[in-house]
């Protein structure tokens, strides 16, 4: 509570320093509810801020880098390859500082009352940066090749049909009612120009320089993948007008809070998932009235991973609780995270999630408990060697994977220490990001610690990840998990429209998870993020993330507006 008093007062010391300021038009679209369109109800559309002009305009804005993949829309990596890939490609909809979705291409859209027909009105004027305009067959095109090359395991089970009604208006008509439409089909689907990849037969090995050729206020100039450099220029026929950040240089660096102290670059994280910065270089920052803080509750986790298709003793719940007592997750989150963070819960989403059920909160850490729960499974000792052998008489020494660029090498050696307490030897195997992530995805582990986030946005994620029929291959992927209660919701809840009803039931699969252990989200640590207010300072945190829940400030729409909830935040 503390920090997040902390953090709602950074928020009022930023919009008081910029006092001097106008008030302005709320960011494009933005409505006093936040809601997504109701029934048969048109949004309206989104009146053009003014900001080039009216405030001077960021020449260059200097972010810390690796690299993520080619930001196209087939070759970025995790969220902050999505981040960098939404600079150059828009979407129909997008979120701003509230997390309310906001018209962007579409400047509005309809639902039919039996909630299967979409409709959505294009803006007129849009262009491509090489100047061709952006149409409703552009739009009908993208699903359509999106579908096919998989781009998300959602798109075939949803999706119907996908047609151009004529120069700006878009259809879709979908095969069942869908709850998160808007939050996981239209807000994050990057519209891409039908002239390029209608001619392609392989996205994901595409690399031409058109492939980089969206909609989107920025124009990518360069990309290098050994130093994970990438360069944007503001596009200035941007359907919204000139960007107000001119130049996004984003750059590679060894240590971010360092970087930014030095002034090599203008922000970045001081809290994040892989540095551990301790609080006293936040107090070095929080001192110097050149920088500014955003704290938020994390949507992101470092999580536990159980191969529970390999069998025994991955598929069995008893073993998987014993797991869940056995570590002192709180202990982690102070001595990984200085205790900027929340221990995770086998009920998945985090405190920060509103849809999260109050009652399934953490394992308490209880040894004995552990011990007891092996014991009456039938895991015994029977050599006298202190590692348990199962009821077939194997013992349980087991391979943990992890990275080091994804969380410093401390969580899985607490995880290797605590097991070893209660009778299980863990062998500990370090690869790169990269490999993790290719080895989660393909099911090539028994124990794996891999992170995401996402865990703010809509709670259908549950479904993706955990329903035993999901066609999903991310890192973030269950293997073997099955539990029919848990499938029956999985589906139902996608077509309520009554929250209540929807809420209900989203209560319970996180029930059903908390009680069968499929996988320990073992902390969710707080953003900290920390900018050089003289340069740009008009970051947020946008709720439920951006797209379909990336957990960053990388928000293009303050790139592009200058804006935070409506306020200008630099003086005129």
């Amino acid at each position: 509570m503390t920090r997040l008093v902390a953090r709602f007062l950074l928020a009022a010391i930023v919009f008081l320093s910029a006092a001097c300021a106008p008030a302005a038009t709320p960011p494009a679209g933005q409505t006093a509810t936040g809601s997504a369109p109701a029934v048969a109800e048109k949004q309206p559309a989104s009146a053009k801020p003014a900001v080039a002009g009216q405030v001077a305009r960021v020449e260059v804005l200097r972010l810390p880098s690796a690299d993520y993949g080619s930001p196209t829309p087939f070759g970025y990596s995790r969220g902050p390859g999505y981040c960098r890939m939404s600079f150059i490609f828009d979407t129909l909809v997008w979120k701003d500082s509230t997390g309310s979705f906001i018209p962007w291409l579409a400047e509005s859209w309809t639902k039919s009352d039996d909630g299967l027909t979409w409709t959505f009105r294009l803006r007129d004027g849009v262009k491509f940066h090489d100047g061709k305009p952006l149409t409703s067959d552009d739009v009908a095109f993208t699903y359509q090749y999106l579908t096919k090359h998989s781009w998300s395991p959602t798109l075939p089970d949803i999706l119907k049909r996908v047609e151009a009604t004529d120069a700006r208006t878009v259809r879709f008509t979908l095969s069942k009612p869908y709850a998160p439409f808007l939050g996981t089909i239209v807000g994050p689907a990057p519209i891409v120009p039908k002239h390029i990849w209608e001619k392609v037969d392989d996205p994901r090995k595409y690399n031409a320089p058109d492939a980089w050729i969206g909609s989107g206020p920025y124009v990518l100039k360069s990309y290098n993948k050994a130093e994970g450099s990438y360069l944007y220029e503001a596009f200035d026929d941007f359907w919204l007008g000139k960007p107000f950040v001119k130049r996004l240089e984003l750059v590679p660096v060894g240590d971010e809070a360092l970087a930014l102290k030095q002034g090599q670059v203008h922000a970045g994280s001081t809290a994040g998932i892989t540095s551990g910065t301790g609080e006293d270089l936040l107090r070095a920052f929080r001192s110097d009235p050149r920088f500014a803080t955003l704290d938020a509750v994390g949507e992101w986790n470092l999580v536990l991973n159980f191969n529970l298709s390999r069998g025994k003793p991955y598929d069995d719940k008893s073993f998987r609780q014993a797991v869940a007592h056995a570590l002192d997750l709180q202990k982690m989150v102070d001595q990984v995270l200085f205790g900027a963070g929340r221990p995770g819960t086998p009920g998945y989403l985090p405190e920060s999630n509103p849809w999260k059920n109050p009652k399934t909160g953490p394992y308490p850490y209880d040894p004995a408990r552990a011990k007891q729960l092996l014991r009456e499974a039938g895991y015994v000792d029977k050599d006298g060697d202190g590692v348990l052998e199962g009821p077939d008489g194997r013992p349980l020494k087991i391979q943990l994977l992890y990275s080091g660029e994804l969380s410093s090498p401390r969580p899985a050696e607490m995880i290797k220490a605590w097991l070893a307490e209660v009778g299980v030897e863990i062998q500990l195997k370090a690869v790169d990001r990269a490999t993790l992530d290719a080895m989660t995805a393909d099911g090539q582990y028994d124990l794996a610690i891999t992170g995401y986030g996402g865990l703010g946005g809509d709670p259908d994620q549950m479904r993706t990840t955990f329903w035993s029929q999901s066609k999903s291959k991310s890192f973030g992927r269950v293997f073997g998990y099955r539990n029919e209660r848990f499938d029956e919701l999985a589906v139902k809840q996608l077509s309520v429209s009554d929250e209540a009803t929807r809420r209900q039931m989203i209560y319970e699969m996180q029930e059903v998870l908390y009680a069968d252990v499929p996988v320990i989200p073992l902390y969710y640590p707080d953003s900290s993020f920390t900018f050089d207010r003289t340069v740009f300072d008009a970051w947020y945190f946008t709720p439920g993330g951006i797209g379909s829940g990336v957990p960053m400030t990388w928000n293009k729409h303050a790139f592009v507006t200058g804006e935070m909830a409506g306020l200008k935040i630099r003086g005129s």
